[in-house]
């Protein structure tokens, strides 16, 4: 019933189903940043919002190279495209809900985001350890300490974000997350 078509592969297969919305997230975060400077008359931007645009942008990038690391061991089955279709389905109700759609209610971004952080943190988690059990599912082995390590440090600094209470500390932690990203995508980057 399910299966690649001619000439398709297995992951452009899967791709399919899931991409578009994948997409749409992107779309979704980018949208929400050209509302709000459309409106920055009106809407005190802040630092916290748009870092967390940001790193979620990178979140979504960062799925779409590890997707691709394991685009050979992906089977077209009913599992896999449920599990790709709910892990798409969380990063695009994350990135909804990043921004304000209705600016005229929210004058202060950093108030928008102290309200609404934790929606958009922990769809980032779950997307993260949805896909991390995914992969360990397709690879059938647990990943190495290393990247449980950045992982758990991942988790922590996010958890870290949901919990401060100053703005200062929100946006150190913010930063700290995308310094790590940049760090761990250049330590995996091939030599050449």
């Amino acid at each position: 019933m399910f299966g690649a078509g001619v000439g398709m592969t297995n992951f452009e297969f899967a791709l399919s189903l899931f991409g578009l919305v994948f997409g749409l997230s992107i779309v979704e975060v980018m949208a929400g940043f050209a509302r709000v400077l459309r409106a920055r008359p009106k809407v005190r931007l802040g630092w916290s919002t748009p870092l967390l645009g940001i790193l979620l942008i990178i979140d979504l990038v960062t799925f779409w190279a590890n997707a691709w690391e394991l685009r050979q061991v992906i089977p077209p089955s009913f599992w896999t495209l449920l599990a790709g279709t709910a892990i798409a389905a969380i990063y695009y109700l994350s990135a909804a809900v990043l921004f304000p759609h209705d600016l005229d209610q929210w004058s202060d971004l950093d108030a928008y985001f102290v309200r609404h952080k934790a929606q958009v943190i922990l769809g980032i988690i779950a997307a993260n350890l949805l896909f991390g059990t995914c992969s360990g599912l397709l690879l059938g082995s647990f990943p190495p300490v290393g990247v449980l390590v950045k992982n758990l440090v991942f988790t922590a600094l996010s958890v870290g974000v949901i919990f401060a209470r100053r703005r200062w500390l929100e946006t150190a932690l913010l930063l700290t997350l995308l310094v790590c990203y940049a760090v761990s995508r250049i330590s995996a980057a091939p030599a050449g």
